[in-house]
């Protein structure tokens, strides 16, 4: 068996930079800019366009300077603390999360019951037609 393990965090970050670092290069060789939006770069495209994750340019901090440099370089604003989740949300994502554990659970509480019901329908339904007790 030839199983591949799982790669490191560095080896991960290490090919996101030269990934990114190839995807730069080759945009100034093309006479290019960095893809954006409102004189802002657009994190978005570009991890798309470098197959890099997106959270590497946020998180890794080689990553980002070299996208901060490239940005300057090209008269673009670089990425901004906005675009980043923030922290405050973190209690509206776990108050949403809950909320939506329990609409899950009264939804399938409500699907049993509702099958429950059918069941008690069909005795009842029986025991018009025949005049015996069933017991369920």
């Amino acid at each position: 068996m030839n199983a591949q393990l799982p790669k490191s965090s560095q080896k991960v970050g290490q090919e996101s930079q030269a990934a990114l670092e190839t995807y730069i290069q080759r945009l100034k060789a093309e006479g290019k800019g960095l893809p954006g939006r409102n004189g802002k770069i657009s994190a978005s495209a570009i991890a798309l366009a470098a197959c890099v994750d997106r959270q590497s340019l946020y998180k890794n901090p080689h990553c980002r300077a070299m996208l901060e440099a490239a940005a300057q370089e090209m008269g673009l604003a670089g990425i901004e603390a906005r675009d980043m989740p923030l922290a405050k949300d973190d209690g509206k994502d776990q108050r949403i999360q809950t909320l939506e554990t329990q609409v899950a659970s009264l939804t399938a509480e409500v699907h049993g019951l509702r099958a429950r019901l059918a069941q008690y329908g069909h005795i009842e339904a029986h025991m018009v037609a025949t005049g015996q007790r069933v017991i369920p």
